[in-house]
């Protein structure tokens, strides 16, 4: 149709008035499944492209989710995204991805356009110290889901991934094979997580009648492969002080194994690396890289699901809690 269908287009083919069409749009009141089926026909046959900004000036939320992310590099938060997009897609929405850095100024400048877009939800991952952006968001209606675990009775509903154990199971696994001098790598950007995989480090040493200052803590200053790299040069630096690490993601542990490498130490007979989060690349790595897998897909599947779910006024069903579990390859 020249200059495109309009709204009254539509509702003269589908034989419906102005105000149920309005409602088909808004989803501000039911429209029965007959009306809505005559609709949507007219829409495909008419190729009727509605107005987002119209209908958001009108209060209606935008069909949109928001996926709040520290690192964009991550191939970790891909499988996460995938997850979030299948459930987005089957229910007619679209995602927006948010690289905040973990920055704070750039947590507040995605917190002031997602309101202004008024998205029906975000998924938040990993999450920083602070939490005003999300409170931001959460004023402006939108339903804010953490995935992978946030701050401790922060009151935001999250998928919970027991970061604890595995730090833990990172931690035992090298004290088993009799390593004591132990370094944790960690970075910026998803505080309270890997605080938790820290903290679970602690407890092996304390379990294992070790002095946990026997743990040294070295974090990268940021999340570029540069600042991957300096900080695993500065690891390297204290060998053989130190003569393992575990790493709160793969992305830091294979800028280790690769530092490593390049100097000539052998892994893992004079340094032992465990990873965290099993992404493609750990496993193909030069030296296969023994790490700590999360569920990906299914942390963002739930995590989209449970911020539909409660969009639609339902409470939320039993969040699931996902359990790490050590994949133990040839860097140990």
């Amino acid at each position: 149709m020249a200059g495109g269908a309009t709204i009254r287009d539509v509702a003269q083919l589908a034989e419906v008035s102005l105000g149920s069409i309005s409602n088909y749009l808004t989803d501000k009141k039911p429209v029965s499944p007959k009306a809505r089926g005559r609709i949507e026909s007219a829409i495909a046959e008419l190729g009727y492209i509605p107005n987002a900004a119209a209908r958001i000036m009108r209060g209606a939320r935008s069909h949109a989710i928001a996926f709040m992310i520290p690192d964009a590099g991550n191939p970790f938060l891909t499988e996460v995204a995938r997850g979030i997009e299948d459930v987005a897609i089957r229910s007619g929405y679209v995602v927006v991805s948010c690289n905040t850095d973990g920055d704070r100024s750039r947590e507040d400048h995605y917190a002031q356009a997602l309101s202004e877009m008024r998205v029906v939800g975000a998924v938040v991952m990993a999450m920083s110290t602070s939490e005003s952006h999300l409170r931001k968001l959460e004023a402006s209606g939108a339903v804010v889901v953490i995935a992978g675990s946030g701050h401790r009775n922060s009151g935001f509903p999250t998928v919970e991934v027991d970061n604890v154990h595995g730090g833990y199971v990172a931690m035992k696994h090298l004290l088993e094979r009799g390593h004591r001098k132990i370094v944790f790598f960690g970075g910026p950007g998803a505080e309270p997580q890997i605080d938790d995989r820290y903290a679970g480090c602690q407890q092996a040493i304390v379990e294992a009648g070790l002095d946990p200052r026997n743990l040294t803590r070295l974090d990268a200053h940021g999340n570029s492969t540069a600042a991957r790299v300096t900080g695993a040069e500065r690891v390297a630096d204290i060998i053989p002080e130190v003569t393992a690490a575990v790493c709160a993601n793969d992305l830091l542990a294979l800028a280790l194994e690769a530092t490593l490498i390049r100097r000539g130490v052998s892994i893992p007979e004079q340094f032992a690396i465990v990873g965290y989060d099993d992404i493609d690349t750990a496993e193909l790595a030069p030296i296969p890289l023994t790490t700590v897998r999360q569920p990906q897909y299914d942390l963002g599947r739930v995590a989209a699901q449970l911020v539909l779910d409660l969009a639609d006024g339902n409470e939320a069903a039993v969040i699931e809690s996902f359990v790490p579990e050590l994949v133990v390859r040839s860097t140990t």
